[in-house]
């Protein structure tokens, strides 16, 4: 294995991890709403008493399928180890947490849960793999339509919330919409790191020695 795959792994667990302790510490003790897979299985909790975790297996399961098969053998390879990582890490973090929450402030709990989200998903794609679920059809739009990832992600979470209107009070709605903005803008600044480009056109005749010059100082 190369020494990036291994950075890449490093990554892929790190975002995963970053997601489940976000959703064990700040959404589930909160009763906050969300989007994505563990939205759907809240919704299917709240009215079908399906254990999150077994939806979420076998969600991504499915998911993961999809995605082998629009997205390629890399992405599937590293998409997997996300299909199965995610829900063991969830189950761990609510065994090692349980219902305990670090804040009862829900505004607070949105902003943490936010930002703990957008950087979990957002490492994990910047690598090339995903975290499964629902992050795998806007990986497919982008591939096929050149849809912005943040943009059908945005769609997709909406209607999830819209679902979750039917049992959740006016105010959990907003702070659901809330949550969503965040990591949707947050996701999208950590894909964009490092993809900034300086462009510098020079007008000159000695073009070539000063492109030169301007080339040995970035190198040192």
């Amino acid at each position: 294995m190369r020494k990036q795959d291994i950075w890449n792994l490093i990554w892929i667990l790190a975002g995963n991890s970053l997601y489940a302790l976000a959703v064990v510490l700040f959404i589930l003790p909160n009763g906050l709403i969300t989007g994505g897979t563990t939205g759907i299985a809240l919704v299917l909790n709240h009215f079908f008493s399906i254990p999150i975790t077994i939806f979420v297996s076998i969600f991504n399961l499915l998911m993961f399928l999809l995605g082998a098969i629009m997205l390629g053998k890399k992405f599937a390879i590293t998409t997997l180890i996300s299909t199965f990582y995610y829900p063991f890490i969830l189950g761990v973090f609510q065994k090692i947490f349980g219902v305990s929450s670090i804040t009862g402030d829900h505004l607070l709990a949105t902003i943490f849960a936010g930002a703990m989200i957008g950087i979990g998903i957002g490492i994990v794609i910047k690598v090339g793999a995903s975290t499964g679920g629902m992050d795998i059809p806007p990986l497919v739009l982008n591939k096929e339509f050149h849809i912005p990832i943040s943009v059908s992600l945005y769609a997709f979470d909406f209607i999830i919330l819209l679902a979750q209107i039917l049992y959740s009070d006016k105010e959990k709605v907003l702070y659901g919409i809330l949550l969503v903005i965040l990591y949707t803008v947050i996701l999208e600044k950590v894909l964009v790191i490092g993809k900034a480009q300086t462009q510098v056109e020079i007008i000159s005749e000695r073009y070539k020695e000063i492109s030169e010059l301007i080339s040995k100082k970035l190198d040192r």
